[in-house]
């Protein structure tokens, strides 16, 4: 894929603190590119450098042919509340640069395309918080931009507003935007993304294909009465790939693909199962094996 966007050894202090340490990342065009790591971990201070609200102490961004074309949507939103959503609309397209002849129908689409077309004519300040971020997000979509950057997007949302801010993130690639989308809550948004970068204390631990840091890394223990020593023997022959102990059998990776198997093996000697546990790799997994010992 085509590099959207090349960051390359950014270092960012401020003051004694450093925020970003000799950081180099690059966003391929048609990615949903993760930032992942906890408050503080530099998300926040990259963003603002590639938006250019910051100058590095060191380091450079590139942009694709030259052009930086971005839409921003920030943690916390700041609108006029009096306005109406069509006007604040209006208002950010001519901001942008767009014709005056087709401020209106643009805002029109991107208040439909957000579900917020009944709204028109509300006063910002009627609506809920989740109506608030989705009006951003038309604000940051109103001049179409080729990087969508989208700042910690589910916070303050009630889960009926999360899942609507995961649709549009959703919708928004299908539409053939790349966006780089920084969280604190990775289970909640890594899911949606096609790569994933992790940052803590400003330093880039782990980066990638979503598909490479995040296989389906399934694992399961099966729970059972005492076990003979004959049985667990067998069992330790019959599947290898398993950890068997006389109370318990586990498997990971590939050797998931056994459990039913195994289970008829139990099953046949007459032993017990008292229950069966699933898990899947998740990315706080992921970002906690990242930073260990770091």
């Amino acid at each position: 894929m085509t590099a959207l966007l090349s960051v390359d050894g950014l270092t960012k202090s401020y003051g004694s603190t450093l925020a970003l340490d000799d950081l180099s990342l690059t966003v391929a065009s048609g990615a949903v590119f993760g930032l992942l790591g906890p408050n503080g971990s530099g998300k926040s201070t990259l963003i603002r450098l590639v938006l250019g609200f910051l100058h590095p102490d060191a380091g450079r961004i590139d942009f694709a042919g030259g052009e930086r074309t971005i839409g921003y949507l920030p943690d916390r939103p700041a609108m006029p509340f009096g306005a109406r959503l069509i006007e604040y609309l209006e208002l950010m397209g001519k901001l942008a640069g767009l014709e005056r002849s087709s401020l209106r129908r643009r805002a029109r689409q991107q208040l439909a395309d957000v579900g917020l077309i009944h709204a028109a004519e509300w006063r910002i300040g009627a609506c809920s918080r989740g109506m608030l971020q989705r009006l951003a997000l038309a604000a940051a979509l109103i001049h179409d931009p080729a990087l969508v950057i989208l700042d910690e997007p589910l916070n303050g949302l009630d889960p009926a507003g999360q899942h609507a801010m995961r649709a549009q993130i959703q919708r928004i690639h299908a539409a053939g935007h790349t966006l780089l989308v920084s969280t604190h809550r990775l289970n909640d948004i890594a899911p949606l993304c096609t790569h994933l970068a992790i940052l803590h204390r400003g330093q880039l631990v782990r980066s990638g294909a979503q598909a490479e840091l995040l296989p389906l890394q399934e694992s399961v223990t099966c729970r059972v009465q005492p076990m003979s020593a004959s049985l667990v023997m067998r069992l330790q022959s019959q599947f290898p790939a398993a950890d068997v102990s006389p109370v318990a059998i586990h498997l990971s990776g590939a050797a998931c693909a056994h459990k039913s198997d195994v289970l008829r093996v139990l099953l046949d000697a007459g032993v017990d199962v008292i229950g069966l546990d699933q898990a899947r790799t998740t990315p706080e997994d992921l970002y906690l094996e990242a930073i260990q010992g770091r």
